[in-house]
């Protein structure tokens, strides 16, 4: 095996990084074959695949080796529990190989173990050192079995934490539950994950829309009008399993401008709230310093560097915050948003007494 800086500096970090999509779901509820159509597809020229399995013989990778020679298997075991080390070795190979050999690698597709809690494939992607400038993360697809999804969601922590992340959900098996069990399934994981894309798996353009379309990062929230309607609707009549599971979303529109200060102190404000419950944030901004537009992003307790956008996305221009977690208070999150008025380094309130106390009459 090659020392990890001796492959590392065959990678050219010329360009743009290249996207790893995370690619999860429960045990059986359809990633391998969702990921194995699309290898068969022209658009999937230039993707590379991780798969990860449980256990010590590994059958993914067969499967999808039928229809690419692009296929590596992680030594076998769970993302969650030795991720750090095989991943990111195993990627830069990817990357050196390819230049090698003089192959575009224009994707990777990362398959998880349906059992996988996938706050730590994330932690890697976004915050590992070793990997930035060559990868970043893509887009968090997440299948969803349409016969079994409910029953999944309130029994399995693992797939109402899977649903909640996602960037794009792809609702499986379609064809053998009837219309009403597919829109129930539909507004259950609207009410968890209000933000992310809906895809029915069996639908002509299912593929190109899962994996091929704009990278979510660079338009984290949108639209914002439908998510409004989708949370009340999805919370106050149809949501049992999301009540049982406690796993939800929440997505505000913010006015003004706000500063490197403001986004620490609400980013200390809601570690201290909700700590371990807190699953992802996402969030787009305009710096008061600079007019700059900023993606910031949180997985778990961790918040990662802000990433400064060219250009303001096309559309509403207001600043914009979607926060992932289990047992969130809409009403507590929408006042913690009054930090972000804070612009002086250093204040960094524990709770909402101390927010009242550095912000008196702000309300």
């Amino acid at each position: 095996m090659e020392k990890l800086h001796d492959v590392a500096g065959e990678v050219s970090q010329q360009g743009a990084p290249i996207p790893c999509d995370v690619l999860t779901g429960y045990l059986g509820s359809g990633k391998t074959t969702f990921l194995n159509r699309f290898l068969k597809s022209s658009e999937a020229l230039g993707t590379a695949v991780v798969v990860n399995e449980v256990g010590e013989i590994g059958i993914d990778q067969v499967i999808l080796g039928e229809v690419s020679d692009n296929v590596l298997l992680l030594d076998s075991g769970c993302l969650c529990c030795s991720l750090n080390g095989a991943l990111r070795e195993t990627l830069l190979n990817i990357a050196a190989q390819a230049k090698r050999i003089g192959m575009p690698l224009r994707k990777v597709v990362v398959e998880t173990t349906g059992l996988a809690e996938p706050l730590p494939v994330l932690h890697s992607l976004i915050g590992d050192r070793a990997l930035a400038g060559y990868f970043a993360l893509g887009r968090v697809i997440t299948t969803v079995d349409a016969r079994l999804a409910a029953e999944q969601i309130r029994m399995q922590r693992e797939t109402a934490r899977q649903v909640a992340v996602a960037d794009v959900l792809v609702i499986t098996k379609t064809d053998l539950v009837d219309a009403a069990q597919v829109s129930a399934v539909g507004t259950m994981t609207i009410a968890m994950n209000p933000r992310a894309r809906r895809i029915d798996a069996a639908a002509d353009n299912a593929l190109h829309a899962a994996f091929c379309e704009a990278t979510p990062d660079r338009e984290p929230i949108a639209p914002l009008e439908a998510l409004a309607h989708q949370h009340e609707h999805g919370h106050h009549d149809h949501a049992r399993g999301v009540h049982e599971t406690l796993v939800g979303a929440e997505s505000f529109w913010i006015d003004g401008d706000t500063s490197w200060p403001g986004i620490a102190a609400w980013w200390q404000l809601v570690v201290e709230r909700y700590g371990a419950r807190l699953l992802r944030c996402k969030g787009l901004f305009r710096l008061k310093e600079t007019q700059a537009a900023v993606l910031i992003q949180g997985v778990g307790t961790h918040f990662y560097p802000p990433e400064t956008l060219l250009r303001w996305p096309i559309g509403d221009n207001r600043a914009r915050l979607t926060v992932i977690g289990e047992a969130l208070e809409r009403d507590w999150l929408a006042s913690s948003l009054r930090a972000l008025r804070i612009d002086e380094a250093g204040l960094l309130p524990r709770n909402l007494d101390e927010l009242d106390r550095i912000l008196p009459g702000q309300h």
